[in-house]
């Protein structure tokens, strides 16, 4: 009974800081799959999921197939590397082997590690998906719970902070059938942080065995100077780069693009692309032109990191149709 207790705690105490990150329409998914009361806002929507882990109607398994979807996808920075040449049936063996073989298909870790820590891998016939998970603590402002009193007629004002704690996620993800593999970074690109983040995860699939040496990015320049010329985004803007210089090419629209000035459209036209060695770029991914998609998701692309910022939260799903329009754009 002890050890149930404890691990209903620790699971509201993961879903707490989750249901932070994660955006009002994927919970209220994972409540109305459940038929689950759902409510209007987040504060309705923990009490209830909370509510819900005591009376056993929402599992840790639930939860866990949930964010299998939605954690550390979207609100990201993705970069493109050429998949390993491993065989694939040499995989699992290779995990098994290396320090991190008891991580294979273990339930989902709660935890809030001070410094990166791998803690999940996913192995299936379809992919591989290898997770790193960072804690974060911090003290959010509560005004509603300030108060005073008075005591020997001083009088104290006291301002109240609820301690949060937020987890972010880095990601191998490895989808067999695609040409490309990623490393999907939930956390801001300041400084050398993303430069940090790479060595680790670096050495930990060369201690593995995915790859003997670095692996090698796939450069995006190409790709996004074709999706401005294209319909099936939005672009919003276009920057293309050279020694000594760049050419910009930007839609002041609210909604809408390039394509949608003619005279913006004409200039892009213009640029010869070949005189451009990198070019970088706005997109917007719209449900109206991509019915897949859970929801819109912007979308900027810097070619020569081979990097690809989401801004949104999203799906797993979303978060491959956008890597495959890109790749298909190559």
């Amino acid at each position: 009974m002890v050890d149930a207790e404890k691990d209903k705690q620790q699971l509201k105490d993961a879903v707490r800081s989750i249901i932070l990150t994660q955006g009002n329409e994927f919970i209220k998914e994972l409540l109305r799959k459940h038929k689950i009361q759902i409510g209007t806002k987040k504060a309705d929507f923990s009490k209830n999921i909370l509510a819900a882990i005591d009376a056993g109607t929402l599992t840790r398994q639930m939860i866990e197939d949930w964010l299998a979807e939605v954690e550390g996808w979207g609100n990201q920075h993705i970069y493109l590397f050429k998949p390993p040449t491993l065989p694939k049936a040499d995989i699992n063996g290779k995990l098994e082997a290396s320090d991190f073989g008891k991580l294979i298909d273990t339930a989902v870790s709660y935890g809030f590690p001070e410094s990166l820590e791998l803690s999940a891998i996913s192995l299936t016939a379809d992919h591989l998906f290898i997770a790193w998970h960072k804690g974060a603590g911090g003290w959010e402002r509560m005004p509603s719970k300030d108060f005073e009193r008075i005591e020997e007629d001083e009088r104290f004002r006291y301002h109240a902070y609820r301690e949060r704690f937020d987890r972010s996620v880095v990601r191998f993800a490895w989808r067999f059938t695609d040409p490309f593999c990623a490393v999907m970074i939930q956390q801001p690109v300041e400084g050398d942080a993303h430069t940090a983040i790479h060595i680790q995860v670096r050495e930990d699939l060369k201690h593995i065995g995915l790859f003997d040496a670095n692996p090698e990015r796939i450069p995006l320049s190409q790709a996004f100077k074709n999706m401005t010329l294209h319909n099936d985004t939005v672009v919003q803007s276009t920057r293309m780069m050279t020694d000594g210089g760049h050419v910009d090419v930007v839609s002041t629209l609210t909604e809408g693009g390039i394509g949608d000035v003619e005279a913006l459209l004409e200039a892009r036209r213009g640029v010869n692309d070949r005189s451009f060695a990198g070019a970088d770029g706005q997109f917007h991914f719209l449900q109206t032109k991509h019915g897949e998609l859970s929801r819109n998701v912007k979308v900027q692309g810097y070619g020569v990191e081979s990097r690809v910022r989401v801004w949104v939260q999203c799906k797993r799903e979303d978060v491959y149709l956008v890597l495959g329009v890109i790749w298909a754009n190559l």
